[in-house]
């Protein structure tokens, strides 16, 4: 039977309102909100603040060697995004990102059939963040051709040239024995494509979500749960037909946000050079008032708080003998995503960690078996 994910409700229905916010007092001095300019010059705050912010990003973190076949896994999405005719900005942007080395440090353990798949899911991802946002194409244009080719094994015609990667990847995890996980990440992509239509609606012009809002949409854009739901293709996890228990599926939504949220701090400046107006610090300017510096604090004591959160959730699998020993070494492979996307983040050329004015975490060697 095929499983639909719990992760996240239907995007179509929406959720619970939020409560009514309470009429101010006229004669109340208006609140020191942030105005439309107190957000521009993101990257000139963040210049400076940047070895603190690494600093306090890489307490309590691990950091880990390449794996050794990320030569190979670039090579082969590269080769194989060409075969597939794709654009050459497309194959320029995916070795930008290089792909091959992110899901060798997520997923050490994986066979290349499992590794390779991933590879093309990251490189789809990275596509679609390349989305022009401002544009007059509406993402949720994708929707239905993405749909159909997942559902269906082929490509529409006349559709996005998104699609044949697309397709490609369902076959490869077809051919890997995760047919049963189509279903699911089909509802997951498109969720994920749900929320990238909210993006670009703020991107041209609505008033940036609540601080609760963009937490959620960053659950979801983040992307890592498409990842880690082709990774059950991996020998020894919780695999395609079998239920994910509540346990997993929260550790899943927790790093997926951790992963987001170490983003937004690692590049929020790269995107406000690029013109985004969507960012963590945006949104907590305006939601508390507060100056972009201050935001920045306000956003490290999330990030902390989250890694607590995570981490005991984690902790608490593995303490519970009554799982199953698939499920304790499922939650320990999603448990080091976290740290492992965050590696490639202080490595990927696309938002310059590695430079001179940056104290960053060295490499630890990974033990055996791990």
């Amino acid at each position: 039977m095929l499983q639909r994910p719990l992760l996240f409700p239907d995007p179509k229905t929406p959720g619970p309102k939020a409560p009514s916010p309470r009429t101010p007092d006229p004669k109340a001095p208006d609140p020191k909100v942030p105005g439309p300019k107190a957000t521009d010059d993101i990257p000139g705050f963040y210049r400076p603040l940047k070895p603190w912010l690494l600093a306090h990003l890489g307490k309590g973190r691990e950091t880990y060697p390449a794996h050794p076949w990320t030569d190979q896994l670039e090579s082969a999405v590269l080769a194989w995004a060409a075969d597939l005719g794709m654009s050459k900005e497309h194959i320029k942007v995916t070795a930008q990102a290089t792909p091959g080395h992110l899901v060798g440090l997520f997923a050490p353990q994986a066979p290349w059939n499992v590794l390779f798949p991933l590879a093309k899911l990251q490189m789809i991802l990275f596509w679609l963040n390349t989305v022009d946002l401002g544009s007059d194409q509406p993402v949720g244009r994708l929707v239905e051709p993405v749909r159909e080719t997942l559902e269906r094994g082929h490509v529409p015609s006349g559709g996005p040239e998104i699609l044949r990667p697309l397709a490609s990847l369902r076959d490869d995890v077809v051919a890997a024995g995760g047919a049963e996980l189509i279903a699911g990440f089909t509802d997951l992509l498109l969720g994920f494509l749900h929320e990238y239509t909210a993006r670009q609606a703020w991107e041209s012009g609505e008033p940036l979500p609540s601080l609760d809002r963009y937490l959620r949409h960053r659950t979801r854009t983040a992307g890592i749960v498409l990842g880690m739901w082709i990774q059950r293709l991996q020998p020894g996890l919780v695999g395609p037909g079998e239920k994910l228990p509540e346990p997993l599926l929260q550790l899943m939504k927790q790093g997926s946000l951790l992963v987001g949220l170490d983003n937004d701090l690692h590049s929020c400046h790269v995107a406000a050079e690029s013109g985004e107006r969507l960012s963590l610090i945006g949104v907590i300017c305006q939601e508390y008032g507060i100056s972009v510096d201050a935001a920045f604090s306000c956003a490290l004591t999330l990030n902390a708080a989250m890694r607590y959160e995570n981490a005991n959730t984690a902790a608490a699998i593995a303490a519970d003998t009554s799982l199953p020993a698939a499920v304790r070494k499922h939650a320990q492979a999603i448990f080091y995503w976290v740290d492992s996307v965050y590696t490639w983040s202080l490595e990927t050329p696309r938002y310059g960690l590695r430079s001179t004015d940056a104290q960053v975490p060295a490499p630890r060697s990974r033990p055996a078996g791990e």
